[in-house]
């Protein structure tokens, strides 16, 4: 068996790897947001001391299941079952082999134990090419929350194997931080939940009526990202194929702007990238561009047309000075831009 095991290494390798590659298209396919997917093979030393101390149980190498072991490890507990629900449909599961161990707790006691699956390739998947080399293999799959990865990691740590071998006290320290780790993971979800509804709450509003919504650093970031408007503004003023996300340092500056403009809820600024997109568009052609390629700088632009369209000069002057300080050519700029913005103007006032 161990011979056949050395020889064969570098195919339960690759077989880890082709696991890794499929379970991550596979989440991320699905939505599920995880921490970290780690892939290996056991190491024929731990092989040879697991067949040694049970050599009746494994004849051969099929009796052995963890020869490929995959940890997924979820920022969430709820992605925990959702992940072992996607195991459950994609791959071939040993029933007797499979356990969710946290079912093993009684409800009078905390702890963090796993999910498991013994799993191989399906079917469908053992007949396309690139699988079929992996027919006889099996791997050990573990789905933990990132709060029970902690506790599993911690615990081992401390050689914390037989509850009976160390005193009751130890043990009850023990249950109370499983039980506090137990509530952190459900306040997470419930936080993931509560966010999820302002968020949805915010389009819904933002759509029927945005004069109602106010501009705040918490939703101009979900604005910005999900904003026909505003993706398009951006898309006229970058040329680079590569738009950055946008980032907490350019929220809080374009709320400092919206102050200064006195641009207060979202209806207002739609009506603003309505009425001066032509000038932002002029702004940004002539002045060096002062930010990375990254969504929602049309509305930087956007805030400098409506202070040069307002046609005040300190007001002008001083929104330079205060957003652009390092700016050295802005009466340059400013000459460049101004008869554009004079004759919006004026075709405004004959309409």
């Amino acid at each position: 068996m161990m011979l056949e095991y050395v020889n064969d290494k570098e195919d339960y390798d690759a077989f880890a790897d082709k696991l890794k590659v499929l379970l991550s298209e596979l989440l991320d396919a699905a939505g599920i947001k995880y921490h970290s997917i780690v892939a290996r093979t056991k190491e024929s030393d731990s092989l040879y001391q697991k067949v040694l101390r049970q050599p009746n149980k494994y004849q051969s190498l099929r009796d052995v299941h963890d020869l490929t072991g995959i940890r997924i490890v979820t920022y969430f507990h709820d992605d925990v079952r959702e992940a072992a629900r996607i195991i459950e449909n994609e791959f071939s599961i040993d029933r007797d082999q499979s356990v969710d161990k946290s079912t093993l707790l009684d409800t009078t006691e905390f702890g963090y134990l796993s999910v498991h699956f013994v799993a191989a390739l399906n079917e469908q998947r053992l007949a396309l090419s690139e699988y079929g080399r992996f027919k006889d293999h099996t791997a050990e799959i573990q789905i933990r929350s990132i709060l029970q990865h902690a506790w599993a990691e911690i615990e081992h740590d401390l050689g914390y194997k037989n509850p009976n071998s160390v005193p009751a006290e130890v043990r009850r320290s023990f249950s109370r931080v499983a039980g506090l780790l137990e509530i952190a993971d459900q306040e997470f979800v419930n936080i993931k939940k509560q966010l999820k509804q302002f968020e949805d709450e915010t389009v819904q509003q933002i759509l029927s009526d945005p004069q109602k919504v106010r501009i705040t650093s918490d939703n101009l970031n979900y604005f910005i990202d999900h904003s026909a408007v505003i993706n398009d503004l951006d898309k006229q003023l970058v040329t680079s194929q590569m738009m950055l996300d946008s980032d907490q340092q350019l929220i809080n500056e374009l709320i400092r702007m919206f102050h200064y403009v006195d641009i207060r809820n979202y209806g207002e600024l739609i009506e603003a990238v309505a009425a001066h997109s032509p000038l932002a568009l002029k702004c940004a052609q002539v002045m060096p561009n002062p930010f990375l390629p990254r969504q929602g700088i049309g509305i930087a632009y956007i805030c400098m047309a409506v202070t040069i369209a307002g046609n005040d000069p300190h007001r002008i002057d001083y929104f330079f000075r205060r957003f652009y300080p390092e700016l050295r050519n802005v009466e340059d700029i400013i000459k460049q831009v101004q008869p554009l913005s004079k004759q919006m103007i004026q075709e405004k006032n004959i309409d």
